[in-house]
């Protein structure tokens, strides 16, 4: 089974109505057993009662299908979690990226910021300055996706960014960002940039 980089679209855990350990031998393989026949029985359209009444009602009622509180799985996906976790490798492989990801999640939920792929984080000082233009500034850095003038600071942009201290740019070539620390001098009323 090859694991993808996207987050974890299904609780394995809670596909079987198990709770997720921090230990992997806190589930014994009979548990595991038990759970997988349980949630066939549970969620097999010819044993689990008014399955069929569910489904068919399913295309015409929006009402309905939103007062179910429990998820229905299919066969497969209860299949796939019991291979998973009964498989000490790949339920080893499994909980590290379940806790990645809901660490992950945790994160985000706590900072209120979104993950850019590829941030890299550096100070203004860092940036060549191009000041041929009279009216304002521009910093700039090259990307190592070719090119050089890949990410572009304006004054205005640091001007709106001032209360904050720092920016982030994406290249304008490719998906990479970059996070630009910057600090403002109070001087002449003009902002400085050190």
């Amino acid at each position: 089974m090859t694991r993808s980089n996207h987050p974890l679209t299904q609780d394995y855990y809670e596909v079987l109505n198990l709770p997720f350990t921090e230990t992997p031998t806190a589930l014994s393989k009979q548990q595991l057993k038990a759970a997988y026949h349980k949630a066939l029985l549970k969620h097999h359209p010819d044993k689990a009662p008014g399955a069929i009444a569910d489904t068919s009602s399913l295309p015409t009622s929006d009402t309905n299908s939103s007062s179910h509180t429990s998820h229905r799985y299919t066969i497969d996906e209860i299949t796939t979690a019991y291979q998973t976790l009964s498989d000490p490798y790949l339920r080893a492989e499994y909980d590290r990226s379940l806790r990645l990801d809901r660490a992950r999640v945790a994160e985000r939920e706590k900072t209120g910021t979104v993950f850019h792929t590829g941030l890299e984080v550096v100070d203004l000082e860092d940036l060549a300055c191009d000041e041929s233009d009279a009216d304002a500034a521009l910093w700039y850095r090259g990307c190592r996706c070719g090119d050089e003038r890949g990410f572009l600071v304006t004054e205005q942009d640091l001007e709106r960014e001032a209360d904050h201290g720092e920016i982030v740019v994406g290249c304008r070539g490719c998906s990479l960002w970059m996070k630009v620390l910057f600090a403002v001098e109070d001087g002449d009323g003009d902002e400085q940039n050190t």
